[in-house]
């Protein structure tokens, strides 16, 4: 869980210091009446540069262990500052932006030495996001009316991507903050937690930043692909036309005009004989309406069709996975994985061959004695995987509310309070671990293994 937390301060600090390019922008506008990517970029990395200054200084010293007065630390975090702003006047123009920019960057450096010694929940909540999108906002409203109004070159290339990357970064935070204050208002151990679902969620969150930002930066070569699909689909369809022109063409060559019926009595024909052979109007109006009704019918079943529909897919689907999957014998098919985490029922009282569970001791003594033939055994994955189960008998044979279904963290929330000084915390952990195939087996876990299993065996 430590790198999550380190990674979240990050991004944190980051999404902190992107609030200054709207107002470097604006700057920009003011003094050089211009808004140039290339210069843009480097300005904004002088000014996350002095940030990230500022928050290794501030961390260090927090971290002192025997602080001075705090004048000598006031000194101390002045120091780096006035350094960085001594290089940055001297390597750069005397112009009035360079100045404000090195303004800027001191006040940034400030915010990040008081981003380093405060928690991280006060950094993380609606006001800030709020704070930072009108910023933005107001930042391209002025960049729109220079551009516009005053015939300005204000590009908003890098406007747009810092603010997509705050975005980026805010969703981070807010998504692992969620899971936290999750985990905790259930009172389960975050370290028990497995690693594919913040995965899958950093995962999802990059996928839909990079599909945007590739949308921004690769707009005319997109459109051209589209382009191209459409003339492809129009060519398609002019195609089709062709061929329906042919058909007809072909039917009517071969069609024969209308003959007047034969008259198998003396009746009298009304008008022409050739009329008489045409159809009925009423025929064609009878015709249509039975299509109508047709077509209503259809649609009223429409739910009991498309199940229909899915299920002969699913069962067709599942005739070709069988025909070209090879068979999982003597392997372990399991519903999480390393790399994500599925939220499935999942049996875990049975083995590695998906053989039933033995049946639960009667007596503290039948327990004892399968105690001492498990100690006898190697100490593998199913070792481990063993006498997990057999801390399972012992809890229901104390009475502990257990069922198939339950996870390994409810597992452990109904244990705690038949189990309040035993290690069966870690043993949860490094089972997780092993059955997920996180990692691999520890010495650790053994050990915690067998003094749970130690603890249970001596209590009455």
């Amino acid at each position: 869980m430590k790198a999550i937390a380190l990674f979240l301060r990050f991004a944190a600090l980051l999404d902190c210091l992107l609030l200054s390019y709207p107002i470097l922008a604006v700057l920009e506008i003011i003094f050089s009446r211009q808004l140039d990517p290339r210069l843009s970029f480097s300005r904004l990395g002088l000014v996350l540069l002095a940030g990230f200054l500022g928050a290794l200084t501030g961390w260090l010293l927090d971290r002192m262990k025997n602080p001075p007065v705090q004048a000598v630390r006031l000194l101390l975090a002045a120091a780096p500052a006035a350094l960085f702003a001594g290089c940055c006047l001297t390597l750069l123009e005397r112009t009035a932006l360079h100045v404000a920019l090195v303004l800027l960057c001191l006040t940034f450096y400030l915010i990040a030495l008081f981003f380093a010694t405060r928690p991280f929940d006060e950094f993380v909540g609606t006001s800030f996001l709020s704070f930072t999108v009108i910023t933005y906002l107001l930042a391209a409203v002025i960049s729109w009316f220079c551009g516009a109004y005053l015939q300005m070159n204000c590009d908003p290339l890098v406007l747009t991507i810092s603010f997509l990357s705050f975005l980026l970064l805010y969703a981070f935070i807010s998504n692992q903050s969620a899971i936290n204050r999750l985990m905790g208002r259930r009172h389960y151990d975050l370290a028990l937690l497995p690693a594919g679902v913040r995965r899958y969620n950093l995962v999802f969150i990059c996928a839909a930043f990079l599909l945007v930002l590739s949308g921004l930066l690769f707009k005319k070569q997109i459109g051209m692909v589209f382009q191209f699909l459409f003339r492809l689909l129009g060519s398609l369809l002019y195609i089709f036309v062709i061929l329906f022109n042919l058909l007809t063409w072909a039917l009517r060559t071969t069609a024969r005009p209308d003959e007047p019926l034969p008259q198998s009595s003396g009746l009298p024909v009304f008008g022409s004989v050739q009329e008489a052979a045409s159809t009925p109007m009423v025929n064609v109006f009878v015709q249509w309406l039975a299509v109508l009704v047709i077509v209503l019918f259809l649609f009223s079943l429409r739910r009991t069709v498309w199940s229909a529909v899915k299920t002969a897919a699913s069962a067709i689907w599942r005739v070709l996975k069988h025909l070209f999957t090879r068979s999982q014998k003597g392997k372990k098919v399991c519903a999480a994985s390393s790399a994500y985490f599925y939220d499935t029922f999942e049996a875990l009282e049975q083995t590695a061959q998906e053989s039933p569970s033995p049946k639960e001791p009667a007596s503290f003594r039948i327990w004892q004695r399968r105690y001492r033939d498990f100690l006898k055994k190697p100490q593998d994955d199913s070792f481990l995987q063993e006498g997990y189960l057999l801390i399972l008998s012992w809890l229901r044979m104390r009475g502990a509310p257990l069922s198939p279904a339950d996870t390994t963290l409810e597992i452990l929330n109904k244990a705690l309070i038949r189990l309040p000084d035993s290690p069966f915390s870690r043993v949860t952990e490094g089972y997780n671990g092993v059955y997920y195939g996180e990692r691999p087996l520890q010495k650790e876990d053994i050990a915690s293994l067998l003094q749970t299993l130690r603890i249970l065996s001596q209590s009455k």
